[in-house]
């Protein structure tokens, strides 16, 4: 009979460890699980952050293109040499208005 107790107490003796060691195991996948789920969080915004900051410069790069287009227009330099240098054409007159 003592051998019968001895079997009984290991087995739950072991039943213990092993319910012990899954519980441990769980609580180990859950803390690593959300961890993991945290850092998919912070990368997905991240991500989402540099998808604008993208975005926002390929629309700077627009505008600069435009403007660089302007800049080195015909129009553009006509009006320059009429407003800042008072540059006319060959078959126009030139009126001073000396009011102003």
């Amino acid at each position: 009979m003592g051998q019968k107790k001895k079997n009984k107490k290991s087995k739950k003796i072991s039943g213990l460890f092993l319910r012990v060691f899954v519980l441990v195991f769980v609580v180990a996948v859950a803390v690593g699980i959300g961890r993991q789920a945290a850092r998919y969080q912070e990368v997905k915004d991240e991500t989402a952050s540099v998808a604008a900051q993208v975005k926002e410069e390929k629309e700077k790069q627009q505008e600069f293109e435009a403007r660089r287009e302007y800049y080195t227009s015909d129009a553009y330099i006509e009006q320059i040499a009429r407003e800042q240098l008072g540059m006319v054409k060959s078959n126009e007159i030139l009126y001073i208005n000396r009011g102003e």
